[in-house]
């Protein structure tokens, strides 16, 4: 036997199993950079609810109760009502998460997703919580867009962040949507909880749907990368996370 032959022997013999080879997801529709005018977007719809609930302080009846909309059929206060706000914190709370939802919504899925999508289904929101109200009793504020928004993205990016596996996903998406979502305080009446709710579950329904309907350009956006390992893989390669069947 030659030299040679001797030493494939001796590392066959060494090597008990293949190499494994794993394919890694390294970019997804979501790595990539937003879209360039998602921050000017964010900006000024965050500016047009700031400038909308000044006026509301100063227009009342914009405001959207169940006898106004339901009896007297003026259904456009679903929607201004949005921009009506009880006070100035209660309008810095929504504008915050309004504005970080807005840049990434509209950086990652456009003019229909936000602020269309957002604004309708934050009047739908509206609508299904007042059915349930007294007459006289006023629905204010832009929570249901937010909690819509959340909602959207949470699912989206549990969907979309293939980069990681889904016990990541799932861990990661749950502990953000507890922190952001859950409510902090204990039931206070001043406080439309169910709005935040119908906000919320619109907002996933709503991004499931999204993904179904364009998982092929999504999974199309992917950038994947194959690596053959060793049956004792160095300390540097990157961890089976990303691994995808």
């Amino acid at each position: 036997m030659s030299e040679s032959e001797q030493n494939r022997a001796d590392e066959t013999s060494v090597r008990k199993n293949p190499p494994l080879v794993v394919t890694y997801v390294r970019e997804t529709w979501l790595t990539r950079k937003p879209s360039p005018e998602a921050l000017l977007v964010a900006a000024l719809s965050t500016l047009m609810l700031v400038v909308g609930s000044f006026v509301g302080w100063s227009h009342p009846d914009l405001a959207a109760t169940k006898d106004a909309v339901f009896t007297h059929a003026e259904y456009w206060r679903l929607w201004t009502t949005i921009f009506v706000h009880a006070d100035a914190g209660h309008l810095a709370s929504n504008s915050l998460l309004f504005f970080i939802f807005a840049f990434f919504l509209y950086g990652h899925f456009g003019f229909v997703v936000f602020p269309l999508a957002a604004l309708l289904f934050g009047g739908v929101a509206n609508a299904l919580v007042l059915k349930g109200y007294a007459p006289d009793v006023r629905l204010v504020g832009a929570s249901g867009v937010v909690y819509w928004c959340g909602g959207t993205w949470l699912v989206l990016y549990g969907f979309l962040s293939r980069q990681k596996n889904w016990k990541h996903r799932v861990l990661r998406t749950t502990g953000v949507g507890l922190l952001l979502f859950a409510p902090a305080e204990t039931f206070q009446p001043n406080i439309s909880h169910e709005t935040h709710l119908a906000g919320f579950a619109l907002g996933c329904l709503f991004g499931w749907v999204l993904y179904l309907a364009n998982r092929k350009k999504f999974l199309g956006a992917e950038v994947r990368e194959t690596i053959i390992e060793d049956d004792e893989p160095e300390d540097d390669l990157p961890g089976p996370e990303g691994f995808t069947p």
